[in-house]
């Protein structure tokens, strides 16, 4: 009878694995390439936990020092939350290569708010939990 091979817990890293970055190459919402490859991080590496996790809390604390106010909860403008969509793209991106200009999330941001079609595919490239699953 042939043993079974032992598993260990520690076999199992998602986190890490989403810490690690995937590369990608952009195309225009026509579907051309542009020669722009990010290396794009896992919606659930560390960084980009944090940043949620911190985003969600500040409109929590918000909504609770409202309430201690009395005043009525606010609507969210709509504004909000597609900033809030671009700054999650943004902290899912750690680089670049094929532009002239080097890396920096200031240039990040500028890009993707003149190309919205390209935050979708950075946060679909983040949330693809196989890309960052090996084996």
């Amino acid at each position: 009878m042939t043993k079974a091979a032992e598993i260990s817990i520690n076999d199992f890293d998602e986190r890490a694995e989403n810490d690690s970055g995937i590369e990608i190459e952009l195309t225009t919402a026509a579907g051309k390439r542009t020669g722009i490859h990010l290396t794009v991080i896992g919606e659930q590496s560390e960084k980009v936990q944090a940043h949620v996790y911190r985003t969600i809390n500040q409109r929590r604390r918000q909504e609770m020092a409202n309430a201690r106010k009395g005043k009525n909860a606010e609507v969210r403008p709509f504004e909000e939350d597609i900033e809030l969509t671009l700054d999650k793209a943004v902290v899912s991106v750690t680089g670049w290569r094929g532009p002239k200009e080097e890396f920096s999330e200031s240039l990040l941001r500028k890009l993707l708010e003149r190309n919205p079609s390209f935050i979708t595919q950075i946060l679909e490239a983040s949330a693809d939990s196989a890309a960052f699953t090996k084996g």
